[in-house]
Order: C-alpha cells, then sequence, then structure tokens
C-alpha cells in the first residue's frame, strides 16, 4: 500500500495494524524504519473509499482507491477546560491498487474491531431543550457520523417533557440494547439511571421495592455533554466537549460510579450519583426555578440573591465514617486506574458521629462536582467508585465568609479552608430539622434583611432536583452504574 506516496508494507493481526516503510528500488523493507503501529481498541472503524475525479484517471494516479482507518488522537491539556484531554476524530490512510482490496481490509478490520467489547446498538435520549438548546445539532453534527463510522445502530427519543425519558425506560426491550446514550444535561441523566434502578427494584422486590438496597445495574449508560453544567461529565471524562464523550462511547471505555440512595420514613424516594446538598444550595435552586428563562447564567443571579440574604439553618446530623485509605483533603485525586477505587471493599461497623447546631450549608458529593466554574470542584479528592461520599458541614457564617468559601473553590482549589468547615469520608448520613414548632419557616435565622426571598425554610439539592422532605437518610453504594467514559490519566 501506498501513504503520503511512500510505499508500506501493511499487516493486520488480531490486535493491531501495523506499517513498514518499502524501498522502491529494491521492493523490500528499507533498514533504518521502525515499524509505526495501532492497537485495534484505539480503532473505531475502517472504511474504503472511493476517490474519483477525470483529472486523476487522465493522470494516472494511484490514491483513486484508498482505505481509511478511523482513530483519534489527544489535545494538549493547555488547549481546553479542565483536567482531561480532548479527544479528536482523525483517520490514517493508505492508497490501494484496487477498489478491492481497499474493501477486503475494511472488512477484515471491522471484522476483527467486532470482537471488542463495544456497543452496537444503542437507544439515544435527545432534550431538546437542555442547557442553549443544541443538543439535537450536537448530535446531527458531531455525534452521528461517529456512530455510523463505529458500526453503532441508535434508536432515538426525542423527549417532549420532563419524565418523558424515565417512562420510556420502564418499558424498554433491555436485552435488544448495549447501551442508553443521554444527550443532555444532568436532569436527562438523571431520569434514565432511576428509572432504571427503580425498574430493578421492581424485578427484584416487586411489592417491597423500594425497600431494599440498590443491586449494580447491568446496563450501561452514556453520556454527552449539552446541559447546563455537565457535572457528571466534567467529574467521569476531565472536561464537557461532546466528541470527546461520543468517541469514548463508541470505543467502550468503561468506568464504575457509585450511587447515593435518599431515604425516608424507611423507604427510597430516588438515586443521586454527583451531589446533594442542604442550606445555600437548596436555596439557590429553589430561587432559580422561576429564572429559567435566563439560562444557565439564572445559577450565578440566584446565588448572588442568596448570599446577600444568606441564613442558617437549626438541625441534627448523624454520619458514618467510611473504612478507605482515602481522606477528603488529601492531595492526590481520582484518575484512570485509581488505587483507592479499586480496593477491596472493608466491611465493618463504624460508630454513628452526631452533630447539632445551626448550619448555613451541608453538602455532599459522591463525585468532585467539579464544573466550568470549578475546575477542581467542591471535594476535589473524592472519588467514583470508593463507596463513600463526602461530607462537607458549613457551620452559621455570614455572606461574606461563606462568598470567601466560594471563591476559594472556584479560583483557588482549596474549598476546605477556614475554621467554619468540617469534611468526613462517609458511607451513610441522617439529617433532621430541629425546628421547634415544625413549621416551616421556623428552623431559619437570617441573617441579612436584604432582598428577601419568598421562601423560609430550605430544600435539599439532589442532582439539581428539589426534594422537599427535611428529614432523610442517605446511603453511598459502590460501583452500581458503569458509564462510557474514559477518566483523566
Amino acid at each position: 500500500m501506498i501513504r503520503r506516496s511512500k510505499r508500506y508494507k501493511v499487516q493486520l493481526s488480531l490486535y493491531s495494524l501495523s506499517w513498514e516503510k518499502v524501498s522502491k528500488k529494491k521492493k523490500a523493507i528499507s533498514s533504518g524504519h521502525k515499524t509505526s503501529e495501532i492497537s485495534l481498541v484505539n480503532v473505531l472503524g475502517a472504511c474504503s473509499h472511493f476517490n474519483f475525479s477525470l483529472k486523476r484517471v487522465f493522470r494516472k494516479k494511484t490514491d483513486i482507491f484508498r482505505l481509511r482507518v478511523y482513530t483519534y488522537k489527544r489535545v494538549s491539556r493547555s488547549c481546553c477546560q479542565g483536567e482531561g484531554d480532548k479527544w479528536k476524530l482523525c483517520y490514517l490512510q493508505f492508497n490501494c491498487g484496487t477498489l478491492k482490496t481497499a474493501q477486503e481490509w475494511s472488512k477484515n478490520i471491522n471484522v476483527r474491531l467486532k470482537l471488542l467489547n463495544r456497543p452496537r446498538r444503542c437507544h439515544v435520549f435527545i432534550n431538546p431543550f437542555s442547557g442553549e438548546n443544541t443538543a439535537s445539532q450536537i448530535y446531527n453534527n458531531k455525534v452521528s457520523n461517529i456512530f455510523q463510522i463505529a458500526d453503532i445502530s441508535p434508536t432515538i427519543t426525542v423527549t417532549n417533557r420532563r419524565g418523558h425519558a424515565y417512562s420510556v425506560v420502564q418499558t424498554l426491550d433491555l436485552n435488544s440494547i448495549d447501551v442508553i446514550v443521554c444527550i443532555g444535561g444532568d436532569g436527562l441523566f438523571g431520569e434514565v439511571y432511576n428509572s432504571l434502578l427503580w425498574r430493578q427494584q421492581k424485578d427484584f422486590h416487586h411489592s417491597e421495592a423500594g425497600l431494599h438496597d440498590p443491586i449494580p445495574c447491568h446496563v450501561k449508560i452514556g453520556l454527552i455533554p449539552a446541559g447546563s453544567t455537565n457535572g457528571v461529565v466534567f467529574c467521569t471524562t476531565g472536561l464537557a466537549d461532546p466528541v470527546t464523550s461520543a468517541l469514548q462511547i463508541a470505543m467502550g471505555r468503561e468506568t464504575s460510579i457509585d450511587v447515593i440512595s435518599v431515604w425516608h420514613n424507611n423507604r427510597i424516594e430516588r438515586f443521586a450519583t454527583n451531589f446533594i446538598g442542604y442550606g445555600f444550595f437548596g436555596d439557590v435552586l429553589k430561587d432559580s426555578e422561576i429564572y429559567r428563562w435566563m439560562g444557565p447564567t439564572r445559577y450565578d443571579f440566584s446565588g448572588f440573591k442568596t448570599i446577600l440574604n444568606l441564613g442558617s439553618y437549626k438541625g441534627e446530623i448523624m454520619f458514618k465514617e467510611g473504612i478507605t485509605s482515602g481522606q477528603p483533603k488529601d492531595r492526590r485525586i481520582c484518575k484512570k486506574g485509581c488505587a483507592i477505587c479499586q480496593e477491596r471493599q472493608i466491611t465493618g461497623e463504624r460508630q454513628w458521629v452526631k452533630l447539632s447546631g445551626e448550619f448555613a450549608s451541608i453538602e455532599g458529593c459522591i463525585m468532585s462536582c467539579c464544573s466550568p466554574q470549578a475546575n477542581k470542584g467542591l471535594s476535589p479528592a473524592a472519588h467514583l467508585g470508593d463507596g463513600c461520599l463526602d461530607l462537607i458541614i458549613h457551620r452559621s457564617v455570614n455572606g461574606l465568609r461563606y462568598f470567601r468559601y466560594l471563591t476559594n473553590v472556584a479560583f483557588f482549589s482549596e474549598p476546605f479552608t477556614g475554621d467554619l468547615v468540617d469534611v468526613y469520608r462517609v458511607t451513610e448520613f441522617k439529617f433532621k430539622a430541629t425546628c421547634r414548632d415544625h413549621v416551616p419557616g421556623s428552623c431559619r435565622r437570617s441573617l441579612s434583611l436584604s432582598l428577601s426571598i419568598s421562601y423560609m425554610c430550605s430544600y435539599w439539592n439532589i442532582d439539581g432536583e428539589l426534594y422537599t422532605e427535611s428529614e432523610i437518610h442517605v446511603k453511598a453504594h459502590r460501583q452500581i452504574l458503569t458509564l462510557l467514559a474514559s477518566q483523566p490519566e
């Protein structure tokens, strides 16, 4: 074969494609030239290409019939936001003597790729209203071509209301698909995995659904960012780039992540994978609902309002610390092949630790909770698969001191500085509002009178969804979901 006007000897094995330069005069392999090789694990697909034109025929060009082997290349971290490398689709091109030769090579490469554990049948959910309403364009312009090259057969559902994806997954034939792909924000992803986990509860426990801990889900999920914050994609790939996520899905790169279950009255209410917060973050989410027309900037506006009227909430929190070698204040963060996530889970009973008082904010981070606003996240050392969550507790503070904390998170990546911030790595925790009269609003003590907000009691912010019950029990479950994503190296 010919590549870049030079003749090469090309060999295809079960695991790799290699090529070596051949001397034109001796028609033998040239000495002093190294053999180049690409593993089939890094190959997306191959196709024959017919580059026909009369000009090339009259000039007797030999590059009319081409073999293209599609792969990816990494863009350096300095060129992209976040900790991960950006992946870009590219291809190797070889010129063949005949179209039949190009087709045979393409067929043989694709046959070997089918031996790899990669998704071939997928159900795609597109939320056209998420973020800046670009999910449909992202699929048509950036994702569909990658899926076509990888020989992925998609079934597409465009959601038109909240809960649409949840209801579809409940009736989906899960044996006929390899992966569910979500093109949208964290809300669409939350609908899909909540529906899958609830479906498992019903299948295994029937009338006792919601009374048992979840078990690992066998259906894989892919997430392509098109939302407002894209927190889960940031935590699992290191950046929010649709092409990077689509390539990792097509190549079957896997990452197992933890899930938390939120219980009320001894029954599971919902599941979460990223964040749960009470106080400040609940107030921000509640206030931002009336500013949806502002898009993602509504969170900044509502956050500013909430800081000016920051309050504290009386409550009682109990937790059990996890048995793990990692700590919330570690400098090492969760990467690909993380040793802490691969540790054997140590079983042992820990005693409940109890704290009471007034709290400005309570945050539970299952992941690092990084985003475009905070590249390191609320808890930089949180791990994806260690079976724990980082519990961050803020005592009663004024708006200025809490704003300083948010500044440290966003710009200095030092969230745990100061004497009013406590952090624990826990496996479960309980919270109960200690209102004297159990009247909504009696738990809250306002520290500022400016820009008063129309509600008094706080809410729980569970992965961007409001939850109104203040008394909850949260449990962490290890590596319940499998995402098609590749962590930063």
